[in-house]
């Protein structure tokens, strides 16, 4: 069997930034990586499809390159392509440069699946979704040629002649196809996908989910591993309420500002800081808790905090979305009376936990240069760090407005940036210091001294 592969490579990367296929992936571009899976997968040759005008492909690459006006959708790189395919070919393999990190074993079980009878086109599958590369009959690839034909028309034609492949590789999904996305591909080539550093690029905060329920045992997991965190002079001074009753997290969301996705995620997890059991331990040694110590409720809320960030992280790793939810202070005493907390215990924030049904644009952060001073704190370049955090804002506001039409239904100012919406969340007037004005009043009435 003849193999052709392609590889339409023929945008300009205007969301990347750059030409994805000269991307550095840990030291080679992204096409040498793909055309090496390529030929280690047996694959005959590789047609590159490039715009006309863009940038020389590496000298030594083992493939031959079909130049297509620029501009031009997919589809049409796949007619050009297969315009030039030479006689004699069996199969081809469309394999998009943005999915550079998949690996040979998933080219060749593609191409061992398409070999079965009754096969005209094989597709990798990851967690219940497909994913590129497809391999495909030649006689099926050819009815790309069709005015108006697109990939996924010759894909959805006829389902019986469409076989799956289990991949464990997250790449035949995740392409790279924002910065976010090449940082987390060379993370991932240093270690593990994901990588711990890479997920953390990938944070994103979820506010709407399927109605999956999570997989048993999978919250134990997560909850399990959260625990790790570093805790204060090893006081573990944390607790996590899980819920998953329809109406207490409808009482729950109530109590947190009436956000939905409390209701809509399968686990609204409290995380809480937790004195409980340090005062039942000094009890049980004749000794009464020092309640009135801000040093003790200060190491509490850390220890809190910390863990859910690491069931945050957790819970992405294991490719869950996430929220933190702080109007979960809104009304510290009702929802403890709620979730039956003991004296001695609060809920710092929140948590909505689930199958993420939204893609939110990463918002990304203020310049690293306001967050990282060397030796001493820089307070010179605080309006060059303010400037960038703004820009950073208005490029997010205009993202999220074009891409997904706004933030929760809403269109987003594209005019407002950090320092403008700080200064209205917590400068003079501001709603969010008045609507916490009791806090420390109801935290006193859960058992923390304060004093």
């Amino acid at each position: 069997m003849r193999v052709i592969a392609i590889v339409p490579a023929a945008g300009r990367g205007e969301r990347m930034g750059a030409d994805k296929a000269l991307l550095d992936l840990a030291g080679v571009t992204a096409i040498e990586r793909l055309v090496a899976t390529c030929r280690a997968a047996g694959v005959d040759d590789v047609l590159v499809v490039r715009r006309d005008g863009a940038a020389a492909l590496p000298a030594a690459l083992a493939a031959r390159v079909v130049v297509v006006p620029p501009g031009g959708e997919m589809a049409d790189s796949l007619r050009a392509a297969n315009a030039a395919l030479p006689a004699g070919t069996d199969a081809v393999v469309v394999f998009p440069v943005d999915h550079a990190l998949v690996e040979a074993e998933t080219v060749l079980a593609l191409l061992a699946t398409l070999q079965r009878p009754g096969c005209g086109i094989a597709l990798p599958l990851f967690r219940g979704k497909t994913g590129h590369p497809a391999a495909m009959a030649r006689n099926v690839f050819a009815e790309i040629a069709a005015p108006g034909a697109v990939l996924r028309d010759l894909v959805r034609k006829d389902p019986a002649r469409v076989r799956v492949v289990p991949s464990a590789n997250p790449w035949v999904h995740a392409d790279l196809d924002h910065p976010e996305d090449h940082r987390a591909a060379v993370c991932a080539l240093h270690g593990e996908p994901w990588s711990t550093v890479a997920q953390m690029f990938r944070h994103r905060s979820h506010r709407a989910y399927k109605p999956d329920a999570l997989a048993a045992g999978q919250l134990e997991r997560l909850v399990d591993a959260a625990r790790y965190a570093s805790t204060s002079s090893f006081i573990q001074a944390y607790s996590v309420v899980a819920v998953r009753d329809a109406r207490v997290k409808g009482e729950c969301a109530r109590l947190c500002a009436g956000q939905a996705h409390i209701v809509q995620a399968p686990v609204f997890a409290a995380v809480c800081a937790d004195l409980h059991k340090i005062a039942a331990a000094c009890g049980r040694h004749g000794s009464e808790l020092q309640a009135q110590s801000f040093e003790l409720f200060l190491q509490a809320t850390v220890d809190a905090a910390l863990l859910g960030q690491n069931l945050q992280l957790a819970a992405e790793a294991e490719g869950l979305g996430a929220c933190m939810i702080g109007a979960a202070r809104n009304h510290p005493v009702q929802l403890a009376e709620l979730l039956g907390l003991p004296k001695h215990v609060y809920v710092v924030f929140g948590m909505t936990i689930g199958v993420p049904a939204d893609d939110p644009i990463p918002r990304g952060r203020m310049p690293l240069a306001g967050v990282l001073h060397l030796e001493r704190y820089d307070t010179a370049g605080i309006d060059a760090v303010l400037d960038g955090a703004d820009a950073g804002m208005r490029v997010w506001s205009k993202r999220t407005n074009a891409e997904r039409g706004g933030y929760q239904g809403r269109p987003v100012s594209e005019t407002k940036g950090w320092s403008e919406r700080m200064a209205a969340m917590w400068g003079g007037g501001s709603d969010y210091v008045a609507a916490r004005q009791a806090l420390v009043d109801e935290l006193r009435r859960l058992g923390f001294g304060l004093g």
